[in-house]
């Protein structure tokens, strides 16, 4: 997330939280400049061949296509500001206290 910030193009997992983000939240993520291994029921092979094709694409780029590649990823920067990160961590906090308040009755919360 902080190389997004940056306008930095960077390589994720889908094992990672960012990784879930952006593959449910960012349309067409590797064409702007965020990459997602597929980590997740395939071989170590299969997701090492991916990234090294992905890299290789990279370093292949012009350097008219790298700047474009990084306007794009700093324009995604702004989907990444606790602004908008923190409507998903108020949503999931709801939902988990849905939940515990399921299983256990009466929740009260307090903020100290």
């Amino acid at each position: 997330m902080e190389a997004v910030a940056l306008g930095v193009p960077a390589v994720t997992s889908d094992l990672s939280g960012f990784g879930a983000y952006v593959e449910r939240h960012i349309p067409e993520h590797d064409e702007q400049g965020i990459f997602v291994s597929k980590r997740r029921q395939r071989s170590f092979d299969d997701t090492c061949n991916a990234l090294v094709d992905h890299l290789y694409r990279f370093v292949r780029l012009t350097r008219r296509q790298r700047i474009e590649l990084r306007n794009r990823v700093e324009r995604l920067g702004e989907k990444f500001d606790w602004s908008e990160l923190v409507k998903h961590y108020d949503e999931a906090h709801e939902m988990a206290l849905g939940r515990l308040a399921r299983r256990v009755g009466k929740v009260e919360v307090r903020v100290v």
